[in-house]
């Protein structure tokens, strides 16, 4: 399947007057990524995608089973995120369940913030068909890898607009309290994430959360939590957040 990697990368590179403006390592990857970075950008990455590849024709399953490949052996971040792209599509639901097996392996190779989102896209479809995945959010949570850690919590919810069930608010606040100590500056943006997308769909429980922990809650978490709230509920909980002992809810 090695020829299949190379053909995608082949594909992306051939115009490089789409390629992004912006210095991808030092904004996805944080300059602490192991990947290369081509830097193409997401329009021409879809073209890509949607004109195929030489593979293209084959079944699901059989191309399922070249983007695993490709994941797990492309040392390029643009060509894992067409592999992302793929399984994102909705008409590929029931293969994107049925590869969950697979498909949870792939967090291992995270080391960016537009991977860990892109596969918590991906984990958060999964949960709404397969309880079973918790379980594995569960393991993750507690794991040494800051990014299982944020994946375990992001993947909760992602944008909760687009779930069609959630997670109770309490299992939701179970995983998030854990976090609020990490030092990990992406999982502490994954807390704040969280919390934020908590709140469209249980605002009263996570401003009670907010307000129990708000002294536990980085600034970097903060910010994203309170996007979404009045300016007198944020004005509150930094009012809260100067206290020595903010009172308990």
């Amino acid at each position: 399947m090695k020829q299949y990697l190379e053909e995608i990368e082949s594909i992306l590179k051939q115009n490089p007057l789409r390629q992004s403006l912006l210095h991808p390592e030092s904004y996805i990857g944080g300059n602490q990524s192991r990947l290369r970075y081509l830097g193409v950008s997401a329009p021409h990455s879809r073209q890509a995608l949607k004109k195929g590849f030489s593979f293209s024709h084959l079944s699901e399953k059989e191309i399922a089973k070249i983007w695993h490949f490709v994941w797990q052996n492309s040392d390029c971040f643009d060509v894992m995120t067409i592999a992302l792209a793929w399984f994102d599509d909705p008409k590929r639901s029931a293969i994107l369940i049925q590869e969950w097996p697979r498909l949870k392996k792939w967090s291992s190779r995270v080391d960016n913030w537009a991977h860990a989102d892109g596969l918590s896209n991906l984990y958060s479809r999964i949960l709404e068909e397969k309880s079973e995945t918790l379980k594995t959010l569960r393991e993750w949570n507690q794991s040494k890898n800051p990014w299982l850690r944020r994946l375990s919590i992001v993947s909760l919810l992602y944008y909760s607009k687009q779930r069609r069930k959630v997670v109770p608010a309490k299992t939701i606040f179970t995983l998030l309290e854990p976090q609020l100590a990490h030092e990990h500056y992406y999982v502490q943006k994954g807390v704040g994430w969280t919390l934020r997308e908590c709140g469209n769909v249980y605002p009263k429980e996570t401003y009670v959360f907010l307000e129990k922990n708000i002294q536990r809650i980085s600034a970097h978490a903060f910010q994203a939590a309170t996007e979404k709230l009045s300016k007198a509920q944020k004005n509150q909980l930094k009012k809260l957040r100067k206290r020595k002992n903010p009172p308990k809810s």
